[in-house]
């Protein structure tokens, strides 16, 4: 299969194959190693995902979109979402993978609910500072 190489010499590169790595009677093909890494990245092309034999597809959680939109938005809704998006890995790893999708989707809207109202709220609470202002500086006091 492979040939035998010596073992590296004093002044020998030693970030080259080691006597172990030559023993292994796998050798990951070139096309291997790119599947690999499509189940790493969860990418194939442009928003696909793949699964091979015995392998879960990466499934995004939304978990800190979802703590963060809590923390600096909407209250009820981001909460909402953080359950959602603890759901996921949970459901992912019970091999619910239809439950973990629908949960990750349910996560994303209520992060964009939460995003949505947050901005809204802080958009018309500087409106009103804006107009409050403005009328403040005509107005004269006797």
């Amino acid at each position: 299969m492979s040939e035998k190489r010596p073992p590296p010499q004093e002044n020998e590169d030693w970030e080259s194959d080691t006597p172990w790595e030559e023993e292994n009677t796998f050798s990951e093909s070139s096309e291997q190693s790119s599947h690999r890494e499509t189940w790493r990245t969860g990418q194939t092309g442009p928003h696909q995902s793949t699964v091979h034999s015995g392998q879960r597809p990466l499934i995004q959680s939304y978990m800190t979109a979802a703590v963060l939109v809590t923390l600096f938005c909407f209250l009820p809704t981001g909460i909402a979402a953080i359950v959602f998006a603890s759901q996921v890995s949970a459901k992912n790893a019970a091999g619910d993978l239809e439950g973990a999708v629908e949960a990750s989707r349910k996560a994303r809207l209520f992060v964009i609910v939460s995003l949505s109202v947050g901005v809204a709220f802080w958009l018309i609470v500087i409106l009103i500072a804006a107009v409050s202002g403005e009328s403040t500086a005509y107005s004269s006091t006797p």
